[in-house]
């Protein structure tokens, strides 16, 4: 069966036919979601990704290979998850019990990480914020450093479509940063 019979048997109620779907598709997405978190969550990131195309079928429309359109929606569970992560490591931390010193040369001082957590926060949203033909190309490149030949392939789209849209994914990344750049 091809992907738009297994999609329209899964619509209908068959959990084998979904099955059938995230089997062709898993180990490519676990490869894509191991590039962007943590090995110790890539499975339930993964996992994540594959409930909600299960609960979002109904939206899928076609105009996509099940493919892409599933590599997408776990590349965005994988951002998220990402985002919720740093927002959970860069909650306030408790304040240090009177008496108590911070012992010095242990890392960066409060500022240096205050800025370090405010400038990934900048990013994360600047990379969140691109069109997902931009984000995708970024995230294959930058987190998982795949190869322009590689990101093609797997895309399933040429070479100068991947350095173009590459190129606008960085200058519109760049734009969005330049306050925070130094000189």
């Amino acid at each position: 069966m091809n992907d738009s019979e297994l999609v329209e048997g899964a619509r209908a109620g068959d959990p084998a036919a979904f099955a059938t779907l995230i089997g062709r598709y898993e180990e490519r997405i676990l490869r894509l979601v191991r590039g962007m978190v943590p090995a110790a969550d890539v499975e339930d990131v993964a996992q994540e990704a594959f409930l909600k195309a299960f609960r979002k079928l109904h939206l899928f429309d076609g105009r996509s290979s099940f493919y892409t359109w599933i590599y997408r929606l776990s590349a965005n569970t994988a951002m998220d998850w990402r985002k919720k992560e740093a927002r959970r490591r860069h909650a306030p931390l408790p304040e240090t019990p009177a008496g108590e010193d911070l012992v010095e040369g242990s890392g960066p001082g409060p500022a240096t990480r205050a800025t370090q957590r405010e400038l990934g926060t900048l990013i994360d949203a600047a990379i969140a914020d691109l069109p997902d033909r931009y984000r995708e190309i970024l995230l294959l490149r930058e987190m998982r450093g795949m190869s322009y030949e590689e990101i093609s392939r797997e895309l399933a789209i040429s070479k100068g479509t991947v350095e173009s849209r590459l190129f606008r994914a960085r200058e519109r990344l760049r734009e969005r940063l330049r306050p925070w750049m130094t000189p």
